[in-house]
């Protein structure tokens, strides 16, 4: 029953917050596996097991697909950081220099506030010479520093709930959209619905997008929610994550935390990196990525 839940999850406010853990579902159902052999329990073992593989499928089948990362080639590429400034641990100082030792094109900012904004603005002008901010004391504050000319800048908004759009220029022909999202909190289920609703009006924003598109941001929903997969099928994204980080920071094996922030790209570009950003002195603050466009799309002008 608790697998079917994960797998086929009713609008059910409880049932969709234990879907919404199902990473955790699997793993206990992984060790119930091994405590009923030691007790000798075959059929609930077999059970437990066989639960416990499906499960692994799903949360496989809802990241990306492939298995290997895409080889480097000299098409044209962007690297970019998305950034939760809430998550950083340290002073203003130790993160903007932790940023700039990342050597990464373009860095989306989340939960920016006007404190933030002022010491980014110093911090990273000099080396990001194209920005584009929106402050506020929520925690729909967000901004983009750039190395590539940002040519165009918009702002989408749902039920006050803002989305930063930009468009930059990756070389003298190419050019993508970037789109950087917050989700809404799935705290009620009245709140799962206006996710749900939220992610259908920026696929019709997507889909009438030309051109490459990247899609970054906390959305507060794991890659395996309804949401978030009903999300990459409309909008025709793919997922840059393959697997869940089980490391601490430091390098030691820790119980493995569910992911709720993305980088989606389109059918146009291919992922060559991705891993999470941080270290020990600024906290885990985000994620990273690069993406290359295809060789059917590097001699396009989009």
């Amino acid at each position: 029953m608790v697998t079917a839940i994960c797998l086929f999850t009713p609008p059910v406010l409880f049932l969709k917050q234990i879907a919404g853990n199902t990473l955790y579902v699997m793993l206990g159902l992984l060790l119930a596996g091994f405590l009923f052999f030691l007790i000798k329990k075959e059929r609930l073992m077999v059970v437990s097991f066989f639960s416990c593989c499906i499960l692994c499928l799903h949360l496989k089948s809802s990241a990306n697909n492939q298995m290997r990362l895409a080889e480097v080639t000299t098409n044209p590429s962007v690297s970019i950081s998305h950034i939760n400034l809430a998550n950083a641990e340290s002073q203003y100082d130790s993160v903007i220099r932790y940023l700039l030792d990342l050597n990464t094109d373009f860095i989306s900012f989340q939960e920016l506030t006007p404190d933030w904004e002022e010491e980014l603005v110093r911090g990273l002008s000099e080396r990001f010479n194209y920005f584009h901010t929106m402050t506020r004391l929520d925690q729909y504050g967000m901004g983009f520093f750039s190395k590539f000319p940002i040519v165009d800048i918009d702002t989408l908004f749902y039920m006050d709930v803002p989305t930063l759009v930009c468009e930059i220029n990756m070389d003298s022909i190419h050019t993508c959209h970037i789109l950087s999202c917050q989700g809404i909190p799935p705290v009620s289920k009245a709140a799962f619905t206006a996710s749900d609703r939220h992610f259908s009006y920026l696929s019709q924003y997507l889909q009438a997008t030309p051109g490459s598109v990247i899609v970054l941001g906390d959305m507060h929903l794991p890659p395996w929610s309804s949401e978030i997969q009903k999300f990459k099928a409309t909008s025709r994204l793919q997922d840059s994550r393959r697997d869940i980080n089980v490391c601490h920071l430091d390098g030691s094996v820790s119980l493995p935390r569910i992911p709720v922030e993305h980088i989606f790209y389109c059918d146009q570009f291919e992922c060559t990196s991705f891993s999470e950003v941080g270290n020990e002195s600024v906290g885990r603050v985000g994620i990273t990525g690069t993406y290359q466009l295809h060789n059917g799309y590097a001699e396009v002008i989009h």
